[in-house]
């Protein structure tokens, strides 16, 4: 053959190759592709219009997805330190906080003075503190004022198994605060205005006070769990 024509087979030969490696590269493309997102607006994630199957194995429209949107990780990272704590001890029961503040204003309202407010989450939790500090201490009213109260009612170092739960305890000691130490001023055997009478009946004195406005109610359990210590701030 002559060098012209074996030069124009071989163009033509390597013409043909290159058609081939093309369609070849065509095809593993278009099945790579199936991994990769389409360009139709409807199947984006997050398109008004895409769609996904649901437990039923049908479809629904899905929502728009929030970029700056989060979700709890469990149970537990919605409740606030006050609740872990309180959560984490057998003896508080739900609402024992409540019928502290509820049970200081049925009193209160029997003399006519205003109803008290509770206070913030972080007043709760340093009525707490201040309680476990006190029971380590085994002194009462030994870190008074830590938590910027005006005036303190404690009932301490009691043991768990004696009442059933945190609002037990609750209900009996400010009961006892209010009713016992009222009786002795009634009785005329205390005086409100005698210096020297106010540790006999100042619990009482505390509840009434119209000038307190706000409570904060804190009990602390031992680490065995077998003993508490009650602290009520006024504000």
């Amino acid at each position: 053959m002559k060098p012209f024509v074996k030069s124009a087979a071989a163009l033509l030969l390597f013409a043909m190759l290159m058609a081939c490696s093309d369609d070849s590269s065509s095809g593993t493309n278009a099945t790579a592709g199936i991994n990769e997102p389409e360009s139709s607006e409807a199947s984006k994630p997050g398109s008004a219009n895409s769609t996904r199957p649901n437990s039923a194995g049908s479809s629904e429209t899905s929502k728009p997805e929030s970029t700056d949107s989060t979700e709890p990780t469990s149970s537990a990272s919605s409740l606030t330190p006050l609740q872990e704590y309180e959560q984490a001890r057998d003896f508080i029961d739900d609402g024992w906080r409540d019928e502290c503040l509820k049970l200081a204003n049925v009193y209160r309202a029997s003399e006519e003075v205003a109803p008290l407010t509770l206070a913030d989450d972080e007043k709760q939790l340093c009525a707490i503190t201040q309680a476990a500090a006190d029971m380590a201490d085994n002194k009462a009213h030994g870190h008074f004022k830590d938590c910027g109260e005006w005036a303190q009612n404690s009932g301490p170092n009691f043991s768990t198994s004696w009442k059933s739960n945190a609002t037990a305890a609750v209900q009996y000691y400010i009961k006892m605060m209010w009713e016992d130490e009222k009786a002795l001023v009634t009785s005329g055997q205390r005086d409100p205005d005698k210096k020297e009478d106010y540790p006999y009946i100042g619990h009482y004195l505390n509840m009434k006070n119209a000038s307190y406005t706000k409570v904060a109610c804190g009990i602390a359990i031992s680490e065995d769990g077998t003993k508490g210590w009650f602290n009520m701030n006024f504000y």
